[in-house]
């Protein structure tokens, strides 16, 4: 875990003490809209999402018109990196989908504070 720490760090010219795992079995296991703007991880946080193994659509959407919305893929071995003001004017999730997929893993880097 330390080298994957120390090689987003390189990427993202930004330091890291804390990641959470987070394991998708399948299609089924999803995360819900939200932002990460705990206050905890500061005004403006740097997020730094690894995805380890099946590809799967990630969406953000506009906190103040939920219908502008922006669909990426986040492959294997993919680095989203979030930062700025994404937190405050930003939702994301990771949506359930039907289609047969494999396992994935996502890494999300960050600095907590306190």
């Amino acid at each position: 875990m330390h080298a994957i720490r120390q090689r987003v760090e390189d990427l993202t010219g930004t330091s890291f003490n804390g990641v959470l795992l987070n394991l998708y079995r399948d299609g089924r296991d999803s995360m819900g809209w939200h932002s990460d703007d705990e206050p905890e991880l500061g005004r403006k946080p740097v997020i730094a999402s690894l995805s380890l193994g099946a590809p799967r659509r990630f969406v953000f959407r506009a906190l103040k018109n939920h219908a502008h919305k922006f669909r990426l893929i986040l492959n294997h071995d993919s680095l989203l990196i979030m930062s700025g003001e994404t937190q405050s004017h930003w939702q994301h999730a990771l949506p359930k989908t039907t289609k047969p997929v494999a396992t994935r893993i996502n890494l999300t880097f960050r600095w907590v504070y306190g």
